[in-house]
């Protein structure tokens, strides 16, 4: 088995209370957007916005976005311009000593204003203040613009994962920093 399905399948199997996020209005570059818990309907326009920053087939079909949206052991959040989907972030909350970035994904119409940047700024926040201790992720050796803004972030790579990534056999970054 892949080692991202194994992590998936650990992901559904540990279920516990769903976590709250309140609705806030962000302004980036002049210009209001929505930060919401992600609804159930939102999967649609997560697959979308994943076809326009992904080469066929996507990374996550549309079953895994929709069991990870209704995931009682992770947060997403759905950042929307004038009611459509424009990006996205889930959180693995499972363990308090160690949080997960799951997917972070903005359109390709929205790229390069910062989005990625708010948007881990809010995970960062949100984890810091319920005593997160790290948050990590994996990440495409591949997908530069990716591994410029965790850098930026203070990520460090804590191991490489060969062929992680089933849809094209990419290596994976496993990534982790002290929150």
């Amino acid at each position: 088995m892949f080692p991202m399905l194994k992590k998936f399948k650990s992901l559904f199997l540990n279920k516990t209370t769903k976590f709250d996020f309140e609705e806030k209005l962000v302004t980036i570059e002049d210009q209001d957007f929505t930060l919401r818990k992600a609804l159930p309907s939102d999967a649609i326009e997560f697959m979308q916005i994943q076809e326009t920053i992904y080469p066929i087939p996507v990374p996550w079909p549309i079953d895994i976005v929709r069991m990870e949206i209704d995931n009682k052991n992770a947060l997403y959040l759905s950042l929307v311009d004038d009611e459509k989907v424009i990006a996205f972030i889930g959180i693995s909350l499972g363990s308090q000593a160690e949080s997960h970035i799951t997917n972070l994904a903005v359109h390709i119409d929205y790229q390069s204003m910062g989005i990625g940047h708010l948007l881990l700024n809010e995970a960062f926040k949100y984890c810091r203040d319920r005593k997160y201790a790290k948050m990590s992720l994996e990440v495409d050796v591949t997908n530069k613009s990716a591994l410029t803004l965790y850098d930026a972030f203070g990520f460090k790579v804590k191991t490489v994962h060969k062929k992680y990534y089933f849809r094209n056999h990419h290596d994976a970054l496993e990534m982790i920093v002290d929150l």
